[in-house]
């Protein structure tokens, strides 16, 4: 398939990319879908098409909501491309992507980039011992395999972390307890937007039935100030210090971490679109229309990728981006753009009460511990970044060059936010002053081989 040219290529296949992709075929125009994933249904609906057959209930009705959008999607006629990596998009809009260790050169009329969120770093003392993982992995266990951990402990908050300890429960695996870090200043922040939630009636209800059976299943502790992972060489338990003062030790050799998820931004900040820091979800999201039209005229950001707003606000960017562009080739659709523009805001009017209620505080997005392990892949601790602050370090990619911090392979997605926010805390600029890694392609890591094996030019 080296060099092929489409009129639209979507990069992802969660929510937003099937539902542009069933948007564009619709319309006649050549599309097709690269998915780094084996299947399609992103994180959300991961392993959806399998878990279907058997349909086992603890995975909760929301899940299995996204059956009818992964079965159209599989049905429209786009040309689906799982397995696949994106690690290039250049200035003249080619793709460069590999698949079973060969790369290729696709390029298209138009770019939906869907490629969703990431989870927010939770950087606690021992968060790199063996046996902590994030929420979103002890999920993908759940969803992929139909394994979890027995007497697990959640810790942190959001609704994700909620969902998954719901999930695991009905699974009939036990939870040890429920570590919520929401505290009162984020509940005073969030009460003003009550009423827009409730404008999500089915949000709210499904929440609080979330809320409710954990309570009545496990253990759960709130006005959390401090939390500290036990262990040398793995994870033995939790340490969690109250609001007053108190301490709390509860063993374990399972821990989970949540603190909310954000723009998965990489991709996008590599290809040189513009971006935008959000104060109120503390993260970067694209500049984008009301469409999701990037700065790149050619190049549309749909979904969770944009700003976080849950699988039903994300298919329905799809669809009003894969609109858009039908608009642009000469299919006008005016009232399906309206009422998609419609739609997603009213799925996206729970989000001023999530985005307050679920920021962490301060005090839980930087580590506190000098030992703390801020760079993952490159092993880099809070005392070696304090160290390279003091040595002179203004900015991210100078930083990178005192201590290698975010030159890992997975290119600041664990780090990032973090060293951002120990720089601008240090030098006293704004966030959006301290600014964030220069992202360069390969987006993703790649082998000497597949760069090899490429065919024709290379990308520009």
């Amino acid at each position: 398939m080296a060099n092929q040219h489409f009129q639209i290529v979507i990069i992802g296949a969660g929510p937003a990319g099937m539902a542009a992709a069933l948007t564009t075929t619709k319309a006649g125009l050549e599309t097709i879908v690269i998915d780094d994933q084996k299947d399609s249904g992103g994180q959300v609906y991961r392993n959806l098409q399998t878990n279907q057959k058997t349909s086992p209930a603890y995975l909760g009705q929301s899940y299995y909501d996204g059956v009818k959008l992964a079965q159209s999607f599989a049905d429209c006629g786009a040309i689906y491309r799982p397995d696949c990596t994106v690690w290039q998009i250049t200035d003249t809009h080619e793709i460069a992507l590999v698949s079973r260790g060969k790369a290729e050169l696709i390029t298209a009329d138009y770019i939906i980039i869907a490629t969703g969120a990431i989870e927010r770093p939770m950087p606690v003392k021992g968060w790199t011992l063996p046996g902590v993982m994030s929420v979103g992995g002890a999920q993908t266990l759940l969803k992929q395999a139909a394994i979890g951990a027995e007497d697990a402990v959640f810790v942190g908050s959001g609704p994700l972390l909620y969902l998954t300890a719901w999930q695991y429960i009905k699974a009939g695996l036990s939870v040890r307890a429920v570590i919520d870090i929401t505290g009162t200043k984020q509940w005073r922040s969030a009460i003003p937007f009550a009423p827009l939630a409730f404008l999500q009636p089915g949000m709210v209800v499904m929440g609080r039935k979330w809320l409710g059976d954990i309570r009545r299943n496990t253990e759960v502790i709130n006005h959390v100030s401090a939390v500290e992972i036990i262990g040398q060489s793995q994870a033995q338990g939790v340490s969690c210090t109250l609001s007053t003062g108190d301490k709390i030790e509860i063993g374990s050799n399972h821990i989970f971490l949540h603190q909310g998820v954000v723009p998965n931004v990489n991709l996008t900040m590599a290809t040189g679109l513009a971006h935008q820091w959000d104060h109120q979800a503390h993260c970067w999201r694209p500049v984008i229309d009301v469409t999701g039209k990037s700065s790149d005229e050619q190049i549309y950001i749909a979904g969770d990728g944009a700003g976080i707003g849950g699988a039903k606000a994300a298919a329905i960017a799809g669809r009003l981006a894969a609109s858009a562009i039908v608009a642009r080739c000469g299919k006008p659709r005016f009232l399906a753009q309206l009422y998609y523009k419609l739609r997603h805001l009213h799925y996206l009017s729970i989000r001023p009460f999530l985005d307050r209620l679920y920021l962490p505080p301060a005090h839980f997005r930087l580590a506190q511990a000098d030992e703390t392990i801020i760079c993952r892949c490159e092993a880099v601790s809070k005392a070696d970044v304090d160290a390279a602050l003091d040595s002179g370090a203004s900015g991210p990619n100078q930083l990178k060059t005192f201590c290698r911090a975010g030159m890992g392979r997975c290119q600041g997605r664990s780090c990032g936010l973090v060293v951002q926010e120990m720089i601008a805390s240090h030098t006293g600029q704004s966030m959006t002053e301290t600014g964030y890694y220069r992202l360069r392609p390969p987006v993703k890591p790649i082998t000497l081989a597949e760069l090899a094996s490429l065919e024709g030019p290379w990308p520009d």
